[in-house]
Protein backbone atom coordinates (compact mmCIF):
# COMPACT_ATOMS: atom_id res chain seq x y z
CA UNK A 1 0.00 0.00 0.00
CA UNK A 2 1.50 3.49 -1.01
CA UNK A 3 2.52 5.55 2.23
CA UNK A 4 1.00 9.13 2.06
CA UNK A 5 3.12 11.66 4.02
CA UNK A 6 1.20 14.36 5.41
CA UNK A 7 4.59 17.02 5.47
CA UNK A 8 2.20 20.39 7.14
CA UNK A 9 -1.26 20.05 8.25
CA UNK A 10 -2.41 23.83 9.02
CA UNK A 11 -6.29 24.62 10.22
CA UNK A 12 -6.52 28.02 9.85
CA UNK A 13 -10.17 29.67 10.66
CA UNK A 14 -11.04 32.69 9.22
CA UNK A 15 -13.95 34.76 8.62
CA UNK A 16 -14.92 36.32 5.14
CA UNK A 17 -15.40 40.23 4.93
CA UNK A 18 -18.10 42.86 5.93
CA UNK A 19 -20.87 41.15 4.43
CA UNK A 20 -20.75 37.98 6.05
CA UNK A 21 -22.42 36.42 3.36
CA UNK A 22 -19.67 33.02 3.19
CA UNK A 23 -19.08 30.38 5.96
CA UNK A 24 -15.46 29.98 7.69
CA UNK A 25 -13.61 26.75 6.80
CA UNK A 26 -10.47 25.37 7.42
CA UNK A 27 -7.82 25.09 5.03
CA UNK A 28 -5.37 22.00 4.80
CA UNK A 29 -2.13 22.08 2.71
CA UNK A 30 0.31 19.27 2.13
CA UNK A 31 2.73 17.81 -0.30
CA UNK A 32 1.08 14.59 -2.24
CA UNK A 33 4.44 13.04 -1.15
CA UNK A 34 7.48 14.53 1.41
CA UNK A 35 10.11 12.46 -0.68
CA UNK A 36 9.64 10.95 -4.02
CA UNK A 37 12.12 8.89 -6.64
CA UNK A 38 10.77 10.68 -9.17
CA UNK A 39 11.04 14.92 -9.55
CA UNK A 40 7.51 15.31 -9.95
CA UNK A 41 5.14 16.01 -6.93
CA UNK A 42 2.08 17.57 -6.30
CA UNK A 43 0.29 19.86 -3.62
CA UNK A 44 -2.93 19.48 -2.39
CA UNK A 45 -5.04 22.21 -1.10
CA UNK A 46 -8.27 21.01 0.50
CA UNK A 47 -10.70 23.56 2.26
CA UNK A 48 -14.05 23.39 4.47
CA UNK A 49 -16.32 25.85 3.59
CA UNK A 50 -17.32 27.76 0.91
CA UNK A 51 -14.44 30.20 0.52
CA UNK A 52 -12.09 29.43 -1.16
CA UNK A 53 -8.78 31.33 -1.16
CA UNK A 54 -6.21 32.22 -3.79
CA UNK A 55 -2.97 31.01 -3.20
CA UNK A 56 0.51 31.64 -4.73
CA UNK A 57 3.96 29.07 -4.72
CA UNK A 58 7.27 30.14 -5.66
CA UNK A 59 10.57 28.65 -5.02
CA UNK A 60 14.53 27.68 -6.40
CA UNK A 61 14.80 24.52 -8.49
CA UNK A 62 11.19 23.68 -9.51
CA UNK A 63 8.78 24.70 -11.75
CA UNK A 64 4.95 24.19 -10.96
CA UNK A 65 1.56 24.19 -12.83
CA UNK A 66 0.84 27.79 -11.57
CA UNK A 67 3.11 30.98 -12.67
CA UNK A 68 5.42 31.43 -10.03
CA UNK A 69 4.67 33.76 -7.25
CA UNK A 70 1.08 35.07 -8.42
CA UNK A 71 -2.11 34.83 -6.60
CA UNK A 72 -4.06 32.03 -8.56
CA UNK A 73 -7.95 31.03 -7.77
CA UNK A 74 -7.89 28.03 -5.74
CA UNK A 75 -7.08 24.70 -6.99
CA UNK A 76 -6.76 21.17 -5.48
CA UNK A 77 -3.91 20.10 -7.01
CA UNK A 78 -0.57 21.75 -8.21
CA UNK A 79 1.50 19.93 -10.19
CA UNK A 80 5.30 20.41 -8.81
CA UNK A 81 8.88 19.35 -11.18
CA UNK A 82 12.22 19.47 -9.52
CA UNK A 83 14.88 20.34 -12.22
CA UNK A 84 16.71 17.79 -10.57
CA UNK A 85 17.26 15.10 -7.62
CA UNK A 86 17.85 16.96 -4.30
CA UNK A 87 15.70 19.18 -1.42
CA UNK A 88 13.72 22.17 -2.81
CA UNK A 89 11.79 24.52 -0.46
CA UNK A 90 8.43 25.03 -1.55
CA UNK A 91 6.91 28.29 -0.52
CA UNK A 92 2.62 28.30 -0.02
CA UNK A 93 0.76 31.68 0.31
CA UNK A 94 -2.94 31.89 0.97
CA UNK A 95 -4.94 35.61 0.63
CA UNK A 96 -7.52 36.78 1.82
CA UNK A 97 -10.66 38.00 -0.23
CA UNK A 98 -9.26 41.36 -0.69
CA UNK A 99 -6.10 39.86 -1.76
CA UNK A 100 -3.54 40.52 1.15
CA UNK A 101 -1.98 37.59 2.36
CA UNK A 102 -3.17 36.12 5.18
CA UNK A 103 -0.42 33.30 5.79
CA UNK A 104 2.88 32.06 4.37
CA UNK A 105 4.64 28.69 4.91
CA UNK A 106 7.19 26.80 3.38
CA UNK A 107 7.16 22.97 2.85
CA UNK A 108 10.16 20.76 2.05
CA UNK A 109 10.17 18.54 -0.71
CA UNK A 110 13.26 15.64 -1.06
CA UNK A 111 13.62 13.58 -4.76
CA UNK A 112 16.09 10.92 -5.23
CA UNK A 113 17.03 8.34 -8.19
CA UNK A 114 18.68 5.75 -4.66
CA UNK A 115 17.23 2.91 -5.01
CA UNK A 116 17.20 0.29 -1.91
CA UNK A 117 19.77 -2.49 -2.32
CA UNK A 118 18.84 -6.18 -2.47
CA UNK A 119 17.96 -7.35 0.91
CA UNK A 120 19.90 -10.14 2.70
CA UNK A 121 17.16 -11.02 5.23
CA UNK A 122 17.23 -14.36 7.57
CA UNK A 123 15.20 -15.95 9.77
CA UNK A 124 16.22 -16.42 13.77
CA UNK A 125 15.52 -19.91 13.43
CA UNK A 126 16.22 -22.04 10.86
CA UNK A 127 13.11 -24.26 11.78
CA UNK A 128 10.20 -22.89 13.54
CA UNK A 129 8.28 -24.74 16.07
CA UNK A 130 5.08 -22.85 16.01
CA UNK A 131 3.85 -19.74 13.68
CA UNK A 132 5.95 -17.04 14.81
CA UNK A 133 9.32 -15.94 14.30
CA UNK A 134 12.01 -13.11 13.47
CA UNK A 135 13.16 -11.84 10.07
CA UNK A 136 16.08 -10.68 10.84
CA UNK A 137 17.42 -7.74 8.35
CA UNK A 138 21.49 -6.66 9.00
CA UNK A 139 23.88 -4.60 7.25
CA UNK A 140 21.67 -1.71 8.48
CA UNK A 141 24.86 0.88 7.01
CA UNK A 142 24.78 -0.94 3.62
CA UNK A 143 20.84 -0.61 3.19
CA UNK A 144 21.11 3.60 4.08
CA UNK A 145 19.03 5.57 6.51
CA UNK A 146 16.46 6.19 3.91
CA UNK A 147 15.22 2.68 3.48
CA UNK A 148 12.66 2.73 6.42
CA UNK A 149 10.52 -0.10 5.17
CA UNK A 150 10.26 -3.95 3.75
CA UNK A 151 7.13 -5.56 1.74
CA UNK A 152 6.15 -8.96 3.08
CA UNK A 153 4.48 -11.20 1.08
CA UNK A 154 4.01 -15.22 1.15
CA UNK A 155 3.04 -18.01 3.62
CA UNK A 156 1.91 -15.65 5.94
CA UNK A 157 -1.29 -15.96 8.42
CA UNK A 158 -1.83 -12.13 7.99
CA UNK A 159 -1.78 -10.20 4.73
CA UNK A 160 -0.23 -13.50 2.49
CA UNK A 161 -1.35 -10.92 -0.78
CA UNK A 162 1.68 -8.48 1.07
CA UNK A 163 1.95 -5.14 2.85
CA UNK A 164 4.72 -2.97 4.11
CA UNK A 165 6.15 -2.95 7.48
CA UNK A 166 8.08 -0.28 9.25
CA UNK A 167 11.93 -2.12 10.15
CA UNK A 168 11.89 -1.30 13.36
CA UNK A 169 15.36 -0.01 15.38
CA UNK A 170 16.67 -3.77 15.96
CA UNK A 171 16.18 -4.63 12.40
CA UNK A 172 14.26 -7.25 13.24
CA UNK A 173 10.44 -8.14 12.39
CA UNK A 174 8.40 -10.20 13.69
CA UNK A 175 6.16 -12.63 11.16
CA UNK A 176 3.45 -14.90 11.80
CA UNK A 177 3.51 -18.06 9.54
CA UNK A 178 0.57 -19.51 7.89
CA UNK A 179 -1.11 -22.42 10.14
CA UNK A 180 0.20 -25.56 8.76
CA UNK A 181 3.32 -27.30 9.26
CA UNK A 182 5.79 -27.70 6.68
CA UNK A 183 7.98 -25.39 4.09
CA UNK A 184 7.14 -21.67 4.16
CA UNK A 185 8.36 -19.42 1.57
CA UNK A 186 8.26 -15.93 2.45
CA UNK A 187 9.10 -12.98 -0.31
CA UNK A 188 10.31 -9.73 0.77
CA UNK A 189 12.04 -6.25 -0.46
CA UNK A 190 12.90 -2.89 1.04
CA UNK A 191 11.28 0.88 0.27
CA UNK A 192 12.80 3.83 1.06
CA UNK A 193 11.37 7.03 2.13
CA UNK A 194 11.21 8.37 -2.07
CA UNK A 195 8.88 5.23 -2.71
CA UNK A 196 11.44 3.35 -4.69
CA UNK A 197 11.96 -0.51 -4.03
CA UNK A 198 14.35 -3.32 -4.63
CA UNK A 199 13.65 -6.30 -6.06
CA UNK A 200 11.94 -8.94 -4.17
CA UNK A 201 14.49 -11.71 -2.14
CA UNK A 202 12.63 -15.54 -1.59
CA UNK A 203 13.21 -16.77 1.43
CA UNK A 204 11.89 -20.48 3.02
CA UNK A 205 11.68 -21.63 6.58
CA UNK A 206 10.25 -24.95 7.97
CA UNK A 207 7.36 -24.94 10.27
CA UNK A 208 7.59 -28.05 12.55
CA UNK A 209 5.18 -27.92 15.39
CA UNK A 210 5.32 -31.81 15.53
CA UNK A 211 8.31 -33.24 17.92
CA UNK A 212 10.38 -36.46 17.42
CA UNK A 213 8.90 -39.72 18.30
CA UNK A 214 10.06 -42.84 20.41
CA UNK A 215 13.07 -40.98 22.03
CA UNK A 216 15.41 -43.48 24.08
CA UNK A 217 18.56 -43.31 25.93
CA UNK A 218 19.75 -46.63 26.63
CA UNK A 219 23.16 -47.33 28.78
CA UNK A 220 24.80 -50.56 27.31
CA UNK A 221 24.51 -52.05 31.10
CA UNK A 222 23.74 -50.05 34.40
CA UNK A 223 26.86 -50.43 35.96
CA UNK A 224 30.21 -49.79 34.95
CA UNK A 225 33.69 -50.62 36.52
CA UNK A 226 35.54 -48.07 34.41
CA UNK A 227 33.81 -44.86 35.53
CA UNK A 228 32.46 -44.51 31.83
CA UNK A 229 29.17 -45.93 30.60
CA UNK A 230 28.63 -46.62 26.55
CA UNK A 231 24.90 -44.76 25.85
CA UNK A 232 22.88 -45.14 23.04
CA UNK A 233 20.68 -42.89 22.02
CA UNK A 234 17.99 -42.23 19.08
CA UNK A 235 14.74 -40.91 18.55
CA UNK A 236 12.83 -40.98 15.18
CA UNK A 237 12.21 -37.59 13.40
CA UNK A 238 12.51 -35.86 9.91
CA UNK A 239 15.38 -33.54 10.37
CA UNK A 240 18.46 -33.24 12.35
CA UNK A 241 18.49 -34.09 15.91
CA UNK A 242 19.88 -32.72 19.15
CA UNK A 243 20.75 -34.27 22.78
CA UNK A 244 22.53 -33.31 25.85
CA UNK A 245 23.70 -34.87 28.92
CA UNK A 246 23.33 -33.92 32.23
CA UNK A 247 23.70 -34.62 36.12
CA UNK A 248 26.70 -36.33 37.36
CA UNK A 249 29.06 -35.90 34.24
CA UNK A 250 32.67 -35.20 34.29
CA UNK A 251 32.38 -32.62 31.59
CA UNK A 252 28.71 -31.20 30.54
CA UNK A 253 28.19 -29.90 27.20
CA UNK A 254 25.57 -28.21 25.03
CA UNK A 255 23.14 -30.14 22.68
CA UNK A 256 25.02 -32.01 19.82
CA UNK A 257 23.60 -32.31 16.74
CA UNK A 258 22.80 -36.34 15.74
CA UNK A 259 20.94 -38.22 12.73
CA UNK A 260 18.42 -41.20 13.74
CA UNK A 261 21.26 -42.71 16.18
CA UNK A 262 24.17 -41.82 18.09
CA UNK A 263 26.54 -43.60 20.75
CA UNK A 264 28.39 -41.41 23.47
CA UNK A 265 31.11 -42.71 25.93
CA UNK A 266 29.41 -40.59 28.96
CA UNK A 267 32.36 -40.23 31.96
CA UNK A 268 31.07 -40.32 35.13
CA UNK A 269 31.49 -37.54 37.92
CA UNK A 270 33.46 -38.61 40.94
CA UNK A 271 33.93 -41.25 42.69
CA UNK A 272 32.99 -44.81 42.89
CA UNK A 273 28.92 -44.62 43.47
CA UNK A 274 25.33 -44.49 41.84
CA UNK A 275 24.90 -41.50 39.41
CA UNK A 276 22.18 -39.55 38.00
CA UNK A 277 22.09 -38.47 34.37
CA UNK A 278 19.46 -36.67 32.70
CA UNK A 279 19.46 -37.10 28.72
CA UNK A 280 17.73 -34.60 26.33
CA UNK A 281 16.77 -35.02 23.09
CA UNK A 282 15.30 -32.55 20.90
CA UNK A 283 14.79 -31.08 16.67
CA UNK A 284 15.87 -28.38 14.85
CA UNK A 285 13.03 -26.66 15.73
CA UNK A 286 13.45 -26.97 19.39
CA UNK A 287 10.56 -29.51 19.50
CA UNK A 288 11.97 -31.77 22.81
CA UNK A 289 11.10 -35.07 24.00
CA UNK A 290 10.32 -35.52 27.92
CA UNK A 291 13.37 -36.06 29.75
CA UNK A 292 14.57 -39.60 29.86
CA UNK A 293 16.50 -40.13 33.38
CA UNK A 294 19.25 -42.75 33.67
CA UNK A 295 20.82 -44.20 36.85
CA UNK A 296 24.05 -45.48 36.24
CA UNK A 297 26.45 -47.53 39.37
CA UNK A 298 30.06 -47.43 39.15
CA UNK A 299 31.46 -49.84 40.75
CA UNK A 300 34.92 -50.99 40.15
CA UNK A 301 34.40 -54.41 40.75
CA UNK A 302 31.89 -54.54 38.15
CA UNK A 303 32.47 -57.34 35.29
CA UNK A 304 30.61 -56.69 32.10
CA UNK A 305 30.66 -60.38 30.80
CA UNK A 306 30.12 -63.99 32.47
CA UNK A 307 29.87 -67.23 31.33
CA UNK A 308 28.22 -69.83 33.33
CA UNK A 309 26.38 -73.97 32.66
CA UNK A 310 23.00 -74.19 31.71
CA UNK A 311 21.15 -75.01 34.90
CA UNK A 312 23.82 -73.78 36.96
CA UNK A 313 25.24 -77.12 37.22
CA UNK A 314 28.34 -77.76 39.92
CA UNK A 315 28.94 -80.99 38.44
CA UNK A 316 27.74 -83.35 35.74
CA UNK A 317 28.55 -87.29 34.64
CA UNK A 318 28.17 -86.46 31.01
CA UNK A 319 31.24 -85.02 28.96
CA UNK A 320 28.62 -82.27 26.93
CA UNK A 321 27.58 -79.18 28.60
CA UNK A 322 25.92 -76.27 27.46
CA UNK A 323 27.91 -72.53 28.09
CA UNK A 324 25.72 -69.60 28.51
CA UNK A 325 28.28 -66.34 28.06
CA UNK A 326 26.50 -62.92 28.74
CA UNK A 327 28.37 -60.33 27.41
CA UNK A 328 27.06 -56.35 27.86
CA UNK A 329 26.57 -55.19 24.11
CA UNK A 330 24.06 -53.43 21.46
CA UNK A 331 21.95 -54.57 19.04
CA UNK A 332 24.35 -54.51 15.66
CA UNK A 333 27.45 -54.84 17.50
CA UNK A 334 29.93 -57.41 15.85
CA UNK A 335 30.79 -59.62 19.17
CA UNK A 336 32.90 -63.14 18.53
CA UNK A 337 34.17 -65.60 21.53
CA UNK A 338 36.79 -67.72 21.77
CA UNK A 339 36.07 -70.90 24.07
CA UNK A 340 39.33 -72.91 25.38
CA UNK A 341 40.54 -74.77 28.57
CA UNK A 342 39.36 -77.85 29.55
CA UNK A 343 37.29 -78.71 26.69
CA UNK A 344 37.69 -80.46 23.66
CA UNK A 345 38.36 -79.06 20.29
CA UNK A 346 35.68 -78.84 17.94
CA UNK A 347 33.21 -76.69 15.86
CA UNK A 348 32.84 -74.31 18.89
CA UNK A 349 36.53 -74.16 20.45
CA UNK A 350 39.73 -73.25 19.70
CA UNK A 351 39.11 -70.93 17.26
CA UNK A 352 36.79 -67.52 16.73
CA UNK A 353 33.11 -68.40 16.61
CA UNK A 354 29.99 -65.53 16.64
CA UNK A 355 28.60 -64.49 19.81
CA UNK A 356 25.99 -66.45 20.78
CA UNK A 357 24.09 -67.09 24.66
CA UNK A 358 23.93 -71.08 24.10
CA UNK A 359 26.89 -73.29 23.38
CA UNK A 360 26.74 -77.31 23.34
CA UNK A 361 31.13 -78.00 24.38
CA UNK A 362 32.29 -81.19 25.40
CA UNK A 363 34.86 -81.57 28.35
CA UNK A 364 37.77 -83.01 28.41
CA UNK A 365 37.30 -86.78 29.41
CA UNK A 366 39.74 -86.61 32.39
CA UNK A 367 37.52 -87.04 35.93
CA UNK A 368 38.19 -83.84 38.09
CA UNK A 369 37.34 -79.75 37.57
CA UNK A 370 37.19 -78.60 34.12
CA UNK A 371 37.82 -74.74 33.67
CA UNK A 372 36.05 -73.29 30.52
CA UNK A 373 37.53 -70.23 29.30
CA UNK A 374 35.50 -67.74 27.19
CA UNK A 375 37.55 -64.54 25.80
CA UNK A 376 35.32 -61.89 24.35
CA UNK A 377 36.29 -59.50 21.14
CA UNK A 378 34.52 -56.74 19.44
CA UNK A 379 35.25 -55.61 15.71
CA UNK A 380 38.57 -57.77 16.25
CA UNK A 381 39.18 -56.20 19.42
CA UNK A 382 40.55 -58.23 22.34
CA UNK A 383 37.20 -56.78 25.17
CA UNK A 384 37.33 -59.61 28.12
CA UNK A 385 37.86 -62.86 29.54
CA UNK A 386 35.59 -64.97 32.07
CA UNK A 387 36.31 -68.62 33.11
CA UNK A 388 33.47 -70.79 35.04
CA UNK A 389 33.92 -74.57 36.07
CA UNK A 390 32.53 -77.94 36.44
CA UNK A 391 33.15 -80.92 38.34
CA UNK A 392 33.38 -83.98 35.65
CA UNK A 393 32.29 -87.07 36.66
CA UNK A 394 32.48 -87.00 40.46
CA UNK A 395 34.47 -89.59 42.12
CA UNK A 396 35.77 -91.46 45.46
CA UNK A 397 39.16 -92.68 45.85
CA UNK A 398 40.39 -95.21 48.92
CA UNK A 399 44.11 -95.66 49.19
CA UNK A 400 45.98 -97.83 51.60
CA UNK A 401 47.23 -101.28 52.72
CA UNK A 402 45.20 -101.15 56.33
CA UNK A 403 43.48 -99.22 58.68
CA UNK A 404 43.72 -95.86 58.75
CA UNK A 405 42.72 -96.14 55.12
CA UNK A 406 42.57 -92.56 53.58
CA UNK A 407 39.43 -91.46 51.37
CA UNK A 408 39.35 -88.93 49.02
CA UNK A 409 36.47 -86.84 48.19
CA UNK A 410 36.45 -85.50 44.70
CA UNK A 411 36.69 -81.83 45.40
CA UNK A 412 33.28 -80.54 43.67
CA UNK A 413 33.33 -76.56 43.32
CA UNK A 414 30.14 -75.64 45.73
CA UNK A 415 30.94 -78.11 48.23
CA UNK A 416 29.93 -76.97 51.56
CA UNK A 417 29.27 -79.67 54.11
CA UNK A 418 30.34 -83.71 53.22
CA UNK A 419 29.59 -86.66 55.32
CA UNK A 420 31.38 -89.72 55.48
CA UNK A 421 29.80 -93.61 55.90
CA UNK A 422 31.68 -96.41 56.92
CA UNK A 423 33.83 -95.21 59.14
CA UNK A 424 34.71 -95.68 62.16
CA UNK A 425 35.55 -92.02 62.70
CA UNK A 426 32.81 -89.42 62.45
CA UNK A 427 32.33 -87.11 59.76
CA UNK A 428 29.08 -85.63 59.70
CA UNK A 429 28.55 -82.35 57.98
CA UNK A 430 31.78 -81.10 58.33
CA UNK A 431 33.79 -79.26 55.76
CA UNK A 432 35.62 -80.52 53.17
CA UNK A 433 39.00 -81.59 53.20
CA UNK A 434 41.63 -83.29 50.90
CA UNK A 435 42.04 -86.45 52.77
CA UNK A 436 40.05 -88.25 55.91
CA UNK A 437 41.40 -90.77 57.34
CA UNK A 438 39.19 -93.82 57.82
CA UNK A 439 38.74 -97.10 59.92
CA UNK A 440 36.38 -99.05 57.97
CA UNK A 441 33.64 -100.39 60.13
CA UNK A 442 33.96 -103.79 59.10
CA UNK A 443 37.15 -106.04 60.82
CA UNK A 444 37.85 -108.13 57.55
CA UNK A 445 37.41 -107.95 53.77
CA UNK A 446 36.00 -105.39 51.44
CA UNK A 447 34.32 -102.54 52.52
CA UNK A 448 32.80 -99.39 51.35
CA UNK A 449 32.42 -95.97 51.98
CA UNK A 450 29.45 -93.58 50.61
CA UNK A 451 30.51 -90.17 50.06
CA UNK A 452 27.39 -86.98 50.35
CA UNK A 453 28.42 -83.68 49.33
CA UNK A 454 26.02 -81.05 50.39
CA UNK A 455 26.11 -78.33 47.67
CA UNK A 456 25.80 -74.65 48.18
CA UNK A 457 22.99 -74.64 44.94
CA UNK A 458 21.06 -77.05 47.65
CA UNK A 459 21.50 -80.31 46.23
CA UNK A 460 23.36 -83.29 47.39
CA UNK A 461 24.79 -85.69 45.86
CA UNK A 462 26.44 -88.98 47.15
CA UNK A 463 29.25 -91.69 45.75
CA UNK A 464 30.54 -94.58 47.17
CA UNK A 465 33.96 -96.59 46.75
CA UNK A 466 34.63 -99.74 47.52
CA UNK A 467 38.49 -101.63 48.91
Amino acid sequence: MRSFFMLILASILFACGQEGGKGAGEVKYYLAQAATSTISNSLILEVEGDFKPNFSVRGKGFTSSVEAGVSTAFQKQTELTAETFGEVAVEITLYQENGKPYLVDTLIWKSSGEVPPLPSPYFSEIVSADAYVYLVFPNKLLRGKNTTEVWLEGDLSESPEGHYETIPSDDQVLVKLSDADGMKTVRVKYRNIFGAHSALVTLMIEKKSVGPKECKAQPIASKTASGTIRTRIEAINEGPLYYKVTGDVDSPHDFVEFTDVIEEYIVLKGAEGSKRLTVQIKDQAGNVCPAIPLSIDYDRSYVPGKVTVLNDLLWTDSSQITLLPRYDQFTGDHIEMLITGGVIAGANTFHWIPYSESVPIDLSPTNGTRHVLVQFRRDQTPMLEVTTAIFLKPYVIIQGAGPPYQVIPGNILGTEKITLIGCLESYTNVSYQDVFPCSPTVSAGSFTIDVTYYLKDGTSLTRSATH
